[in-house]
């Protein structure tokens, strides 16, 4: 799958979530430092590793450092088809329960140019 084309210039929000590894999807776990995240009620699953700040371990002060390799779930991420695919409601649940943050449905809202 070739990478979504989004507007992103310096925003970096979506780098702040946590990333899981996809092998059905075709990310190989082996080519990333990965880490183990154990959500309750959830199965655990592999995501990218994270800096102490919860950045992603792959986001430097050039972007990131794996662009050309990254994984699916990063190459297909739209925050502005993500925002469109929600009402109200479901933002607010999803915000809620830490699935996603307003920031992120903010920017997507804001590139798409709903006020």
């Amino acid at each position: 799958m070739s990478r979504k084309i989004v507007p992103c210039g310096a925003c970096q929000l979506c780098c702040k979530m946590m990333t899981p590894i996809l092998p059905e999807r075709g990310d190989n776990a082996a080519l990333y430092d990965t880490a183990m995240c154990y959500t309750p009620g959830k199965q655990p699953y592999l995501i990218l590793n994270r800096q102490a700040n919860g950045d992603c371990i792959y986001l430097d002060a050039n972007g990131c450092s794996i662009w050309d390799h990254a994984p699916w779930v990063c190459r297909s991420f739209d925050c502005r088809e993500l925002y469109k695919a929600s009402d109200r409601t479901g933002r607010r649940i999803a915000i809620k329960r830490g699935d996603m943050t307003k920031a992120i449905f903010d920017r997507g809202r804001e590139l798409i140019g709903k006020r």
